[in-house]
């Protein structure tokens, strides 16, 4: 299910409750193919309550080996080592502000074969659109 490698950087960061539960979670996922909380609660295999199984999927996905340094750093950083060995390969990356629903994310990407890879992205606090009072200072 997941590339030896990864299973490496996972086992490394998570416990192993916590390492069976990402298992089960990503196996979730390519079923049942939804990423909504409450719809793998219910289908998550635990025998608690629905509410139980809600809050601890979503105190997982808090946990700080959850967050983008430990789970994509280590993939992109194989990626780049793999594919860029030959040293007359260049590394171009594009940054990019763009709306997404309602959110306001910024993107540093790498690009590959016209492709862009998002390394890193945050939420911004502010909307999209340009305030001229704000720009003249």
């Amino acid at each position: 299910m997941l590339p030896k490698f990864y299973q490496n950087c996972a086992h490394y960061v998570r416990t192993p409750a916590q390492y069976k539960m990402l298992e089960i979670l990503l196996m979730l996922l390519q079923i049942h193919k939804t990423v909504t909380i409450e719809k793998l609660a219910t289908v998550f295999p635990q025998p608690i309550r629905f509410e139980s199984r809600r809050q601890s999927i979503q105190r997982f996905l808090l946990l700080p080996q959850s967050s983008i340094p430990y789970l994509w750093f280590p993939l992109i950083k194989r990626w780049v080592k793999n594919s860029f060995k030959a040293g007359n390969k260049r590394l171009i990356f594009a940054i990019d502000r763009t709306q997404w629903r309602s959110q306001n994310v910024f993107v540093i990407s790498l690009i590959e074969q016209k492709r862009a890879i998002p390394v890193y992205w945050l939420l911004l606090p502010k909307r999209g659109c340009v305030i001229w009072e704000n720009r003249k200072n």
